[in-house]
């Protein structure tokens, strides 16, 4: 099965295209990274196109994205572009938590005795933050800096591992890790998302059912 994963939510274009196979790792078939803030919308598709032509593929046989939280902007073009690939082709589309996808990127799913915190930069003074402890993760909550500073200072959470987008947080240890795109393990967020996606039904994985994870709801819902 030919998989194709992309990612606009953040300031950052990822086209990943691999085989998957029962039972053995993924084969890599294209690998596109790039670093383009405000781009994504016209540079989207053409990085699509040319990842299937270096895969020497005419279509993949499901999409995977990442789903949010994020940009709006990016989410937006994110869903649209896989709802309407996966209408054209007549495939399965399936969408995964952006702050999930990002923890697993940078560790993999081998770090399990560990604990983890995501703060991405929510801009309007405000953090898409994750927590991953031993065994499970948190939902992916909208918070200001001084509620995950409480967390912290409450032990509620108590990370290991301190990962961040944008400035520093100040709350964080000068040691933490800005996750960038290119320091995340595309392979890893691939695996672990189909892992997610065998356990669905079948019929909760067409065009309709991708939807946005915006958490903030739209610009709409604020006018």
């Amino acid at each position: 099965m030919n998989v194709l994963y992309f990612d606009t939510t953040q300031d950052w274009i990822q086209v990943f295209i691999a085989t998957h196979l029962a039972g053995s790792s993924l084969q890599i078939l294209s690998e596109q990274t790039e670093t383009t803030p405000k781009e994504s919308s016209y540079k989207l598709v053409e990085y699509i196109r040319s990842g299937l032509e270096k895969a020497k593929i005419n279509k993949p046989d499901l999409i995977i994205v990442a789903s949010g939280p994020g940009s709006f902007t990016g989410i937006r073009i994110t869903v649209t572009t896989a709802r309407d690939l996966s209408q054209l082709w007549k495939i399965p589309v399936f969408g995964v938590d952006s702050l999930e996808a990002y923890l697993i990127g940078m560790e993999g799913e081998v770090k399990t005795e560990e604990s983890s915190l995501l703060c991405l930069d929510g801009k309007q003074g405000k953090y898409y933050t994750k927590f991953k402890s031993e065994r499970s993760f948190s939902d992916s909550l909208d918070l200001t800096p001084e509620i995950i500073e409480a967390k912290i200072k409450t032990n509620e959470w108590t990370p290991n591992n301190w990962y961040y987008t944008g400035n520093l947080p100040k709350f964080y240890p000068p040691t933490a890790t800005k996750i960038e795109a290119t320091n995340l393990n595309l392979s890893s967020i691939l695996q672990y998302s189909l892992k997610q996606y065998f356990k669905t039904e079948s019929n909760q994985n067409d065009y309709l059912s991708l939807l946005p994870n915006y958490i903030r709801g739209t610009y709409v819902d604020h006018k």
